[in-house]
């Protein structure tokens, strides 16, 4: 049996220009400039590393299903959010993410939300550092030689700088949301230095300028025990020490003040007499009287 030679011209032929040459016939200069244009935003929406914006669209049982805008829909896997965090996500909800990846086995995007998280903590951080204003955050975990603390961002917060007093106990912060400064930045090493101290002694200082603005002798003003010594009381009047001495605190003898109050006892006291420029005052304490201003010749009845 012989075989027939197939020629192609027994076919019928297309002729057809290519794409390129297609395009730019059919297409005018201003939609091919139209075209441009989204082509190079979608460029520079969509590059790695870049935070974008997205819809919520599902939380599925490995992650949350976000709509950026792309040809198809990302997932942000589900350990990057805290347990309390996905209890308050809902599907039609805004969430800034990071790309991190176009495209993975499954053919979506990969997303990032612990990623954005961090990037928009450390621009939070690097802003209050620059304007010398404080961070808030919790108290996390004890660690060597201090406190670590979530600002957004890890922050290390050391024994030295949690209080104005020397502090041995640090457990007892374990939890507790507390303010401090930023005292040290470098975000390639990921390393931020706080103090609470500086931050309390910064919120004395005002508190103090307040109270001295208004303080006048006579004036009756609550304060608080801070230290108990053998001649006296110190007490604290909103960031002003004074004190109040033992001869002071009572018409009858007293051997020792902490006969009569306690550190942290809070107390009604009259001001004797203060020194703006030193902010030091002394006063006579009153307990319990509604009489106002009062003097040596007219004692209160319920004076101790």
């Amino acid at each position: 049996m012989s075989k027939e030679l197939i020629r192609p011209e027994q076919f019928c032929t297309v002729k057809s220009k290519s794409k390129g040459e297609l395009f730019l016939l059919q297409l005018s200069e201003e939609l091919q400039q139209e075209l441009d244009m989204l082509y190079k935003g979608a460029v520079e929406t969509f590059q790695l590393g870049k935070l974008i914006k997205g819809t919520i669209v599902a939380l599925e049982d490995n992650g949350v299903l976000v709509d950026i805008k792309y040809k198809s829909r990302g997932l942000v896997p589900r350990y990057e959010f805290s347990e309390y965090e996905l209890k308050k996500l809902n599907a039609g909800d805004e969430i800034e993410v990071i790309l991190d990846q176009l495209e993975d086995a499954d053919g979506r995007i990969v997303l990032s939300y612990e990623k954005a998280k961090e990037m928009r903590a450390w621009d939070a951080v690097t802003k209050l550092f620059e304007e010398g204003l404080p961070a808030e955050g919790i108290v996390t975990h004890k660690v060597k030689g201090g406190l670590n603390v979530d600002i957004g961002i890890p922050a290390f917060l050391p024994g030295s700088q949690i209080d104005l007093q020397r502090v041995t106990d640090f457990d007892q912060y374990v939890g507790q949301t507390i303010k401090a400064c930023v005292l040290k930045l470098n975000k390639k090493r990921g390393n931020v230095i706080i103090s609470r101290r500086k931050y309390l002694h910064d919120q004395r200082s005002e508190d103090r300028k307040k109270i001295l603005e208004t303080l006048t002798e006579g004036q009756i003003i609550q304060g608080i025990v801070k230290n108990i010594t053998n001649y006296g009381v110190f007490i604290d009047i909103g960031g002003v020490d004074g004190l109040l001495h033992i001869t002071d605190m009572t018409w009858g003898r007293v051997a020792h003040p902490s006969e009569m109050v306690r550190i942290g006892d809070n107390i009604a006291v009259k001001v004797l007499s203060f020194d703006k420029n030193n902010e030091k005052c002394d006063r006579k304490k009153l307990k319990n009287c509604q009489n106002g201003d009062l003097d040596d010749e007219n004692p209160c009845s319920n004076m101790v």
